[in-house]
Protein backbone atom coordinates (compact mmCIF):
# COMPACT_ATOMS: atom_id res chain seq x y z
CA UNK A 1 0.00 0.00 0.00
CA UNK A 2 1.61 3.48 -0.95
CA UNK A 3 0.91 4.73 2.45
CA UNK A 4 2.65 8.49 1.00
CA UNK A 5 -0.42 8.90 -1.78
CA UNK A 6 -2.84 10.75 0.89
CA UNK A 7 -0.34 13.13 2.79
CA UNK A 8 0.66 14.18 -1.09
CA UNK A 9 -2.54 14.74 -2.15
CA UNK A 10 -3.29 16.69 1.16
CA UNK A 11 -0.14 18.50 0.81
CA UNK A 12 -0.39 19.40 -2.78
CA UNK A 13 -4.57 20.27 -2.31
CA UNK A 14 -3.23 22.84 0.58
CA UNK A 15 -0.59 24.35 -2.02
CA UNK A 16 -3.54 24.94 -4.69
CA UNK A 17 -5.78 26.61 -1.92
CA UNK A 18 -3.08 28.85 -0.96
CA UNK A 19 -0.63 29.57 -3.58
CA UNK A 20 -0.78 32.76 -5.73
CA UNK A 21 0.62 32.81 -9.47
CA UNK A 22 3.31 35.26 -10.05
CA UNK A 23 2.88 37.31 -12.99
CA UNK A 24 6.51 38.58 -13.82
CA UNK A 25 6.32 41.96 -15.65
CA UNK A 26 7.45 41.91 -19.06
CA UNK A 27 7.86 43.40 -22.22
CA UNK A 28 6.21 40.61 -25.09
CA UNK A 29 4.25 38.64 -24.68
CA UNK A 30 4.42 34.67 -24.90
CA UNK A 31 3.28 34.98 -28.54
CA UNK A 32 5.48 38.01 -29.53
CA UNK A 33 3.69 41.19 -28.88
CA UNK A 34 4.95 43.74 -27.48
CA UNK A 35 2.55 44.23 -24.11
CA UNK A 36 3.84 48.54 -23.74
CA UNK A 37 3.06 50.84 -26.41
CA UNK A 38 6.23 53.76 -26.30
CA UNK A 39 5.92 55.01 -29.90
CA UNK A 40 5.19 58.47 -30.67
CA UNK A 41 3.17 59.08 -33.77
CA UNK A 42 5.07 61.40 -35.76
CA UNK A 43 3.82 62.33 -39.24
CA UNK A 44 6.45 63.88 -41.39
CA UNK A 45 6.46 65.86 -44.65
CA UNK A 46 6.86 63.15 -47.45
CA UNK A 47 6.85 63.15 -51.68
CA UNK A 48 5.22 59.84 -53.46
CA UNK A 49 6.05 58.78 -56.81
CA UNK A 50 3.20 57.84 -58.26
CA UNK A 51 3.47 56.59 -62.72
CA UNK A 52 5.56 59.88 -63.44
CA UNK A 53 4.83 62.38 -61.07
CA UNK A 54 5.81 63.08 -58.12
CA UNK A 55 3.52 64.46 -55.29
CA UNK A 56 3.48 65.70 -52.14
CA UNK A 57 2.95 63.13 -49.43
CA UNK A 58 3.05 62.53 -45.94
CA UNK A 59 4.54 59.41 -44.26
CA UNK A 60 4.49 57.79 -40.80
CA UNK A 61 5.08 55.01 -39.17
CA UNK A 62 3.15 51.37 -38.94
CA UNK A 63 5.06 50.01 -36.21
CA UNK A 64 5.19 46.15 -35.19
CA UNK A 65 3.64 45.22 -39.09
CA UNK A 66 5.45 44.08 -42.59
CA UNK A 67 4.85 45.66 -45.63
CA UNK A 68 2.10 43.52 -46.80
CA UNK A 69 0.05 43.86 -42.97
CA UNK A 70 0.10 47.12 -43.04
CA UNK A 71 -1.43 47.42 -46.80
CA UNK A 72 -3.95 44.60 -45.68
CA UNK A 73 -4.68 46.40 -42.77
CA UNK A 74 -5.52 49.61 -45.15
CA UNK A 75 -7.79 48.31 -46.95
CA UNK A 76 -9.37 46.73 -44.34
CA UNK A 77 -9.80 49.98 -43.09
CA UNK A 78 -11.81 51.09 -45.79
CA UNK A 79 -13.62 48.02 -46.42
CA UNK A 80 -17.14 49.29 -45.02
CA UNK A 81 -17.09 51.77 -47.63
CA UNK A 82 -16.27 48.89 -50.61
CA UNK A 83 -13.69 50.80 -51.48
CA UNK A 84 -11.48 49.22 -54.69
CA UNK A 85 -7.65 49.28 -54.34
CA UNK A 86 -5.40 48.88 -57.40
CA UNK A 87 -2.36 48.90 -57.83
CA UNK A 88 0.43 47.14 -55.71
CA UNK A 89 3.47 50.10 -54.96
CA UNK A 90 1.51 51.95 -54.86
CA UNK A 91 -2.16 51.25 -53.99
CA UNK A 92 -4.92 53.57 -54.99
CA UNK A 93 -8.51 54.22 -54.55
CA UNK A 94 -11.52 56.54 -54.07
CA UNK A 95 -12.26 57.15 -50.27
CA UNK A 96 -14.55 58.78 -48.08
CA UNK A 97 -11.83 60.18 -45.01
CA UNK A 98 -13.70 61.63 -42.07
CA UNK A 99 -11.48 64.24 -42.21
CA UNK A 100 -11.83 65.68 -45.60
CA UNK A 101 -15.57 66.14 -45.30
CA UNK A 102 -17.76 66.44 -48.40
CA UNK A 103 -15.83 65.19 -51.19
CA UNK A 104 -14.49 61.83 -52.34
CA UNK A 105 -10.59 61.67 -52.37
CA UNK A 106 -7.92 59.51 -53.94
CA UNK A 107 -6.16 57.96 -51.88
CA UNK A 108 -2.10 56.66 -52.78
CA UNK A 109 0.12 54.72 -50.48
CA UNK A 110 3.02 52.96 -50.75
CA UNK A 111 4.44 50.96 -47.92
CA UNK A 112 8.65 49.88 -47.29
CA UNK A 113 9.87 48.05 -44.19
CA UNK A 114 12.00 50.12 -41.80
CA UNK A 115 13.91 47.86 -39.89
CA UNK A 116 15.38 50.76 -37.23
CA UNK A 117 11.86 51.91 -36.39
CA UNK A 118 10.33 48.84 -35.98
CA UNK A 119 7.92 48.44 -38.56
CA UNK A 120 6.94 49.89 -42.38
CA UNK A 121 6.64 53.45 -43.12
CA UNK A 122 3.91 54.28 -44.73
CA UNK A 123 3.74 56.96 -47.52
CA UNK A 124 0.76 58.62 -48.11
CA UNK A 125 -1.29 61.16 -50.78
CA UNK A 126 -4.48 62.74 -50.65
CA UNK A 127 -5.08 64.02 -53.90
CA UNK A 128 -8.18 65.65 -55.98
CA UNK A 129 -6.91 63.59 -59.01
CA UNK A 130 -3.47 61.57 -60.54
CA UNK A 131 -1.67 64.83 -61.07
CA UNK A 132 -3.02 67.30 -57.77
CA UNK A 133 -2.30 66.86 -54.25
CA UNK A 134 -5.05 68.59 -51.79
CA UNK A 135 -3.00 70.69 -48.76
CA UNK A 136 -3.12 70.75 -45.40
CA UNK A 137 -3.96 67.17 -44.97
CA UNK A 138 -1.41 66.51 -42.55
CA UNK A 139 -4.12 65.96 -39.89
CA UNK A 140 -5.82 63.38 -42.10
CA UNK A 141 -2.60 61.46 -42.47
CA UNK A 142 -2.14 61.54 -37.99
CA UNK A 143 -5.83 60.41 -37.77
CA UNK A 144 -4.70 57.53 -40.50
CA UNK A 145 -1.35 57.01 -38.64
CA UNK A 146 -3.04 55.99 -35.38
CA UNK A 147 -6.13 54.47 -36.95
CA UNK A 148 -3.77 51.67 -38.46
CA UNK A 149 -1.37 51.53 -35.13
CA UNK A 150 -4.82 50.82 -33.14
CA UNK A 151 -5.51 48.38 -35.90
CA UNK A 152 -2.47 46.31 -36.08
CA UNK A 153 -2.69 46.19 -31.61
CA UNK A 154 -6.80 45.36 -31.90
CA UNK A 155 -5.34 42.30 -34.50
CA UNK A 156 -2.80 41.70 -31.53
CA UNK A 157 -5.57 41.79 -29.07
CA UNK A 158 -8.26 39.30 -31.39
CA UNK A 159 -5.16 36.66 -31.85
CA UNK A 160 -4.28 36.99 -27.86
CA UNK A 161 -8.20 36.90 -27.09
CA UNK A 162 -8.00 33.35 -29.25
CA UNK A 163 -5.15 32.24 -26.88
CA UNK A 164 -6.93 32.85 -23.58
CA UNK A 165 -9.97 30.65 -24.84
CA UNK A 166 -7.87 28.09 -26.01
CA UNK A 167 -6.05 28.43 -22.32
CA UNK A 168 -9.17 28.24 -20.76
CA UNK A 169 -10.78 25.40 -22.60
CA UNK A 170 -7.58 22.99 -21.37
CA UNK A 171 -7.87 24.35 -17.90
CA UNK A 172 -11.67 23.35 -18.26
CA UNK A 173 -10.56 20.22 -19.75
CA UNK A 174 -8.05 19.52 -16.87
CA UNK A 175 -10.31 20.36 -13.98
CA UNK A 176 -12.96 18.27 -14.90
CA UNK A 177 -9.91 15.69 -15.19
CA UNK A 178 -9.33 16.21 -11.58
CA UNK A 179 -12.55 15.40 -10.97
CA UNK A 180 -12.88 12.66 -12.73
CA UNK A 181 -9.74 11.29 -11.15
CA UNK A 182 -11.27 12.56 -7.67
CA UNK A 183 -14.54 10.42 -8.31
CA UNK A 184 -12.28 7.50 -9.53
CA UNK A 185 -10.53 7.20 -6.24
CA UNK A 186 -13.57 7.57 -4.12
CA UNK A 187 -14.71 4.87 -6.15
CA UNK A 188 -11.94 2.73 -5.77
CA UNK A 189 -11.89 3.46 -2.00
CA UNK A 190 -15.42 2.66 -1.51
CA UNK A 191 -15.07 -1.00 -3.56
CA UNK A 192 -12.30 -1.55 -1.60
CA UNK A 193 -14.13 -0.99 2.00
CA UNK A 194 -16.12 -3.33 0.23
CA UNK A 195 -13.76 -5.94 -0.75
CA UNK A 196 -12.43 -5.55 3.04
CA UNK A 197 -16.62 -5.83 4.83
CA UNK A 198 -16.94 -9.30 2.42
CA UNK A 199 -13.46 -10.55 3.39
CA UNK A 200 -14.60 -9.97 7.57
CA UNK A 201 -18.12 -11.96 6.50
CA UNK A 202 -16.21 -14.30 5.20
CA UNK A 203 -13.47 -14.98 7.75
CA UNK A 204 -16.22 -14.77 10.92
CA UNK A 205 -17.96 -17.28 9.06
CA UNK A 206 -15.07 -19.29 8.34
CA UNK A 207 -14.73 -18.98 11.92
CA UNK A 208 -17.86 -19.97 13.03
CA UNK A 209 -17.71 -23.09 10.64
CA UNK A 210 -14.26 -24.19 12.15
CA UNK A 211 -15.97 -24.13 15.52
CA UNK A 212 -18.54 -26.11 14.47
CA UNK A 213 -16.96 -28.98 12.61
CA UNK A 214 -15.21 -29.10 15.79
CA UNK A 215 -18.19 -30.05 17.87
CA UNK A 216 -19.22 -32.58 15.16
CA UNK A 217 -16.01 -34.22 15.11
CA UNK A 218 -16.02 -34.85 18.72
CA UNK A 219 -19.82 -36.03 18.31
CA UNK A 220 -18.77 -38.69 15.68
CA UNK A 221 -15.43 -39.67 17.50
CA UNK A 222 -17.54 -40.83 20.57
CA UNK A 223 -20.96 -41.60 18.77
CA UNK A 224 -19.35 -43.11 15.53
CA UNK A 225 -23.00 -42.89 14.06
CA UNK A 226 -24.11 -42.73 10.45
CA UNK A 227 -26.06 -39.62 11.20
CA UNK A 228 -23.26 -37.41 12.91
CA UNK A 229 -20.86 -38.70 10.56
CA UNK A 230 -23.21 -37.28 7.70
CA UNK A 231 -23.57 -33.51 10.22
CA UNK A 232 -19.47 -33.91 10.00
CA UNK A 233 -19.20 -34.26 6.47
CA UNK A 234 -21.58 -31.68 5.24
CA UNK A 235 -20.24 -28.89 7.74
CA UNK A 236 -16.66 -29.78 6.46
CA UNK A 237 -17.94 -29.36 2.97
CA UNK A 238 -19.57 -25.97 3.70
CA UNK A 239 -15.84 -25.22 5.85
CA UNK A 240 -14.20 -25.99 2.32
CA UNK A 241 -16.95 -23.61 0.39
CA UNK A 242 -16.28 -20.82 2.76
CA UNK A 243 -12.15 -21.13 2.67
CA UNK A 244 -12.35 -20.89 -0.93
CA UNK A 245 -14.58 -17.90 -1.31
CA UNK A 246 -12.44 -16.78 1.18
CA UNK A 247 -9.42 -17.81 -0.55
CA UNK A 248 -10.91 -15.30 -3.77
CA UNK A 249 -11.88 -13.06 -1.57
CA UNK A 250 -8.43 -12.02 -0.65
CA UNK A 251 -7.47 -11.70 -3.96
CA UNK A 252 -10.06 -9.23 -4.55
CA UNK A 253 -8.80 -7.48 -1.56
CA UNK A 254 -5.73 -7.06 -3.04
CA UNK A 255 -6.86 -6.11 -6.14
CA UNK A 256 -8.87 -2.94 -5.11
CA UNK A 257 -5.79 -1.72 -2.51
CA UNK A 258 -3.76 -1.88 -6.14
CA UNK A 259 -6.05 0.29 -8.00
CA UNK A 260 -7.37 2.69 -4.80
CA UNK A 261 -3.62 3.06 -4.47
CA UNK A 262 -3.00 4.11 -8.20
CA UNK A 263 -6.05 6.35 -8.15
CA UNK A 264 -5.02 8.06 -5.46
CA UNK A 265 -1.67 8.50 -6.85
CA UNK A 266 -3.60 9.84 -9.46
CA UNK A 267 -5.05 12.93 -8.12
CA UNK A 268 -1.52 15.38 -7.20
CA UNK A 269 -0.65 14.47 -11.09
CA UNK A 270 -4.40 15.86 -12.01
CA UNK A 271 -3.88 18.83 -9.57
CA UNK A 272 -0.41 19.55 -10.61
CA UNK A 273 -1.79 19.72 -14.44
CA UNK A 274 -4.78 22.20 -13.57
CA UNK A 275 -2.51 24.17 -11.62
CA UNK A 276 -0.29 24.31 -14.80
CA UNK A 277 -3.28 25.24 -16.66
CA UNK A 278 -4.44 27.84 -14.13
CA UNK A 279 -0.75 29.41 -14.48
CA UNK A 280 -0.98 29.66 -18.54
CA UNK A 281 -4.45 31.26 -17.90
CA UNK A 282 -3.76 33.70 -16.33
CA UNK A 283 -0.61 34.57 -17.73
CA UNK A 284 -2.40 34.87 -20.73
CA UNK A 285 -5.30 36.80 -19.56
CA UNK A 286 -2.60 39.26 -18.11
CA UNK A 287 -1.08 39.90 -21.48
CA UNK A 288 -4.49 40.27 -22.95
CA UNK A 289 -5.33 42.95 -20.20
CA UNK A 290 -2.19 44.79 -20.88
CA UNK A 291 -2.49 44.59 -24.70
CA UNK A 292 -5.87 46.48 -24.46
CA UNK A 293 -3.78 48.88 -22.55
CA UNK A 294 -1.32 49.14 -25.19
CA UNK A 295 -4.32 49.90 -27.71
CA UNK A 296 -6.00 52.87 -25.91
CA UNK A 297 -2.42 54.56 -25.37
CA UNK A 298 -1.84 54.82 -29.29
CA UNK A 299 -3.30 58.38 -29.36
Amino acid sequence: MNHRAPFRALALAALLSTATVPLLAQDRSASGHLLNWTNPISVESDSLDHGSRTLPAHSFMVHEADPGTAMSTLRSVFSDQGAKFSGSDPVRATVMVPEIPGVPVLLIATAEKDRAAGGTRMRVTYAANDSTAMEDVRHAAHAMAIQLNRAIVQQQIDAQQKIVDKAGSKLESAQSDQAKAQKKASSAASDLEKAKKEKSKLADKQARLQKEQQRAQERYNTSQAPKDLEKLTKVQGQLVKVQQDLSKQLKKEADAQKAANKRQDEIPDAQKEQQEHQVSKEQAVSELEALKRKLEAIR
